[in-house]
């Protein structure tokens, strides 16, 4: 497969309990509901990370993860190997909202991070709402001088209910719900609407975990003493240098290569990294949120979480969405073959022992299970992979909606200035100027399969296709059904672009994800 893994993600289940050694014949073995359920969402792992960072172990190729992490869920509970996601575009929006909801885009209303909504005229980001004011450590942040829009978070465009959700209205209310990401929405659509918080990290010059007025008006008394225990700062001075050996990287990229990005400041992509030296010109305590330290402060939120709020005390099942976003930023850095990547998942891997192994301590061995995700995965960098020779490369629109405008200007007639035929192009689609249309009495569908003829032929476009079609497509095209899945009327576009295997449309270091092929 051309862009294989870019849809592709891994699925892990492990339920913290002594493997059954025996069971009565012509049944199955009772099992008590657990007390606690942790989600865990790897943001960018690909499924092929399981073997090639060593999960699996054999006399050619020893296990390189520890084995109380990824290992554990492999060997203790079962993993899925080929699972891939059934919409697209696939982005941390829709990844998250799509695994806790169980439906795709086209019913839980989260086709992307972000997208074009025609009421407003404007782009719209899946978690905003300015109805809500953010909440830090001091309370409510009434006039934003705080948190700025970063606090004004909320699921409210998502349309369907979570499994949080879902256990809320099970339990009457007596389940204990909560997500926290680095990311807000990596926090929110998990959480979903009815939890008791969800929690993303602020970075800049606080470097604390804040929430909204959705939840509430203050933080929890425990989350002000996470905030205030300086680990942030701790984990800025120790910077980043490889875990292990350079030969236990062997099968990567050489450190130094032309297929990763440097962070702001920097000359090269190299460890070791002087997170501090770094810090002013990566936004401060942001930084974090792309490296290791990132996913440490995410497990120690979860350990303090399960303490404060007794998560998995009672017989009432509970619900611990965490989503690990650190993973995603290095690899839009510096790509899926890069140490930097490697390292950040040995380290995770030692992050999810840190939590597994509280968890038996703190919940009890046998009264938790975790699952483990992953919200998207990620394309090879073309650049690395044409080096080698394989079909890839990059699609840059550049002019195309502009070309396509003049088109539709010949075809369709000219329009005053400034009301243009083709309102948008975003999310590799092309969104139509629906009142222009209806007032000179032309038929959409026309226009839309007008405009898809036109863009198919345009180099590094696999095809182009109108939406109206798309349905009937679907049957006989699995790519076309992705597209399908992934598009709700009033949030997506009227002609659908879709990228050559392997093409992306990103810069030449790092990697991005979102193609229809898997």
């Amino acid at each position: 497969m051309k862009h294989a893994f870019s849809t592709c993600a891994a699925a892990l289940l492990i339920t913290g309990c002594s493997v059954q050694t025996e069971v009565q014949l012509g049944g199955s073995e009772p099992h008590d509901p657990p007390k606690l359920v942790v989600g865990i969402t790897v943001d960018q792992m690909r499924a092929d990370y399981l073997t090639r960072f060593g999960a699996w172990s054999d006399a050619a190729s020893p296990a390189t993860f520890g084995e109380g992490g990824f290992r554990r869920m492999v060997e203790e509970g079962f993993a899925c190997r080929d699972h891939h996601f059934g919409y697209a575009p696939t982005y941390t929006g829709p990844g998250h909202a799509s695994i806790y909801t169980g439906t795709t885009p086209t019913v839980h209303g989260i086709v992307a991070n972000d997208w074009y909504d025609r009421d407003s005229g404007s782009s719209v980001y899946c978690a905003s709402d300015t109805s809500v004011r953010g909440v830090h450590g001091g309370g409510v942040d009434v006039d934003g001088s705080v948190l700025g829009s970063s606090g004004q978070m909320s699921p409210h465009r998502m349309l369907s209910s979570t499994l949080g959700d879902e256990l809320k209205m099970a339990t009457g209310g007596q389940a204990k719900v909560y997500g926290v990401s680095m990311k807000d929405r990596g926090a929110i659509l998990p959480a979903g609407h009815a939890a008791d918080g969800a929690f993303w990290f602020y970075g800049k010059d606080l470097g604390h975990f804040v929430s909204s007025t959705h939840y509430g008006d203050s933080l929890p008394a425990w989350l002000v003493e996470l905030n205030e225990s300086g680990q942030p700062e701790r984990l800025m001075a120790q910077g980043w240098d490889r875990l292990r050996d350079e030969a236990v990287y062997g099968q990567c990229l050489p450190d130094n290569n032309p297929y990763e990005g440097p962070f702001k400041g920097e000359l090269r992509p190299t460890f070791p990294y002087d997170l501090q030296a770094l810090r002013d010109q990566n936004g401060g305590f942001d930084l974090l949120k792309g490296t290791p330290g990132g996913n440490t402060l995410i497990v120690d939120f979860a350990l303090a979480a399960i303490a404060g709020e007794g998560l998995g005390e009672d017989d009432v099942t509970d619900l611990l969405a965490l989503s690990f976003s650190a993973t995603d930023y290095v690899g839009h850095r510096v790509g899926p073959h890069a140490q930097e990547t490697m390292d950040m998942y040995l380290r995770l891997d030692m992050e999810l022992k840190r939590l597994f192994d509280a968890l038996d301590e703190q919940v009890g061995q046998g009264r938790w299970t975790a699952f483990l995700s992953a919200d998207h995965g990620g394309a090879n960098v073309p650049s690395h992979a044409a080096s080698m020779g394989l079909p890839t490369g990059y699609w840059k629109p550049g002019n195309l909606v502009d070309k396509v405008e003049e088109i539709l200007q010949d075809r369709w007639g000219f329009t005053p200035a400034g009301v243009p035929w083709i309102l948008r192009h975003s999310n590799d689609q092309i969104f139509l100027n629906h009142p222009l249309i209806h007032q000179r009495g032309l038929d959409r569908d026309a226009m839309a399969r007008f405009v898809a003829e036109r863009c198919a032929t345009e180099p590094g476009l696999s095809k182009a296709v109108a939406a109206c079609d798309a349905p009937a497509m679907a049957a006989n095209d699995p790519v076309v059904a992705r597209l399908v899945r992934g598009h709700r009327p009033g949030h997506s576009g009227d002609v659908f672009l879709v990228p050559q295997p392997g093409w992306i449309d990103y810069s030449r270091t790092g990697t991005t994800h979102g193609s229809a092929f898997p």
